[in-house]
């Protein structure tokens, strides 16, 4: 049984891999690392050593310019033959928030099969609200999406905190995440219908995209923390349930691990 290794990125204003790696250490995960990213450039660290690599959420240089863009020009430059092999390896990669932005500013989401670094064809820009979002948001799974990560969850409550969360794009391109079934996650409302209308759509991103992945499937990018609901009583409503909710963030995690363990 091959022992699960995970690679989290820190440094340069990335503020939540304390979290991801608690996450993945109750998901099972086997070694956790938690690695400043100019650790893999000088290589220090070797992410051929991992079968996961974590973008995690945060405020990576200030969000200058916008979100994920500087650090997505570094990570593509100085480390992106080495994220291009282990995309192409089959291994799995994940961005939460601003890891999302990240991996969207670099291109490699949606990505391309055979072009890791596609062209940037999508972005994530300021909400419809000009305002922070911090609260929870329920969100669905695209039960066509082939990503490992999704599997067995469905309709489950997340916490979102972003500015910058509006997932825009060309028609042509929008249609082509669509029918191409990379589509992760949508906003719903309280019946779990998809909506564009605020506030259950909290940046009035199109297609109510909340998250998306490679053709492939092993690289998922979301705005919402599914690194904050790994427990129920981390709910905000769990007090007035009539039982405990089912941390389905955890799963997400506990999907990558067992993926890795039997396919990898």
């Amino acid at each position: 049984m091959e022992k699960v290794s995970v690679l989290i990125l820190t440094g340069y204003g990335i503020n939540c891999d304390v979290e991801t790696g608690w996450a993945f250490e109750a998901a099972g995960a086997d070694r956790i690392e938690r690695v400043h990213v100019n650790r893999v450039v000088n290589g220090e660290v070797n992410p051929e050593d991992f079968q996961i690599m974590v973008f995690p959420g945060g405020f990576s240089f200030g969000d200058h310019i916008a979100s994920g863009r500087v650090l997505g020009l570094k990570v593509k430059k100085e480390m992106g033959e080495k994220l291009k092999k282990f995309i192409l390896d089959g291994k799995l990669v994940i961005g939460i928030c601003n890891g999302f932005q990240t991996l969207v500013k670099m291109g490699v989401l949606p990505g391309d099969e055979k072009d890791v670094f596609k062209k940037q064809v999508a972005t994530l820009t300021h909400n419809d609200s000009a305002k922070y979002e911090d609260r929870w948001v329920r969100i669905k799974a695209n039960p066509n999406n082939p990503s490992p990560f999704l599997e067995g969850i469905d309709i489950f409550d997340v916490a979102i905190r972003h500015g910058e969360g509006k997932f825009i794009a060309q028609q042509h391109d929008l249609r082509m995440i669509k029918e191409g079934n990379m589509i992760a996650f949508q906003y719903v409302d309280k019946n779990g219908e998809i909506t564009q209308n605020y506030p259950e759509n909290p940046n009035g991103s199109e297609l109510a995209i909340a998250g998306i992945t490679n053709k492939r499937g092993n690289v998922l990018g979301m705005m919402p923390h599914p690194e904050v609901f790994i427990n129920g009583t981390q709910h905000p409503e769990w007090t007035r349930m009539d039982k405990m909710p089912e941390a389905l963030g955890l799963k997400l995690f506990s999907n990558a691990v067992k993926y890795v363990r039997e396919k990898l």
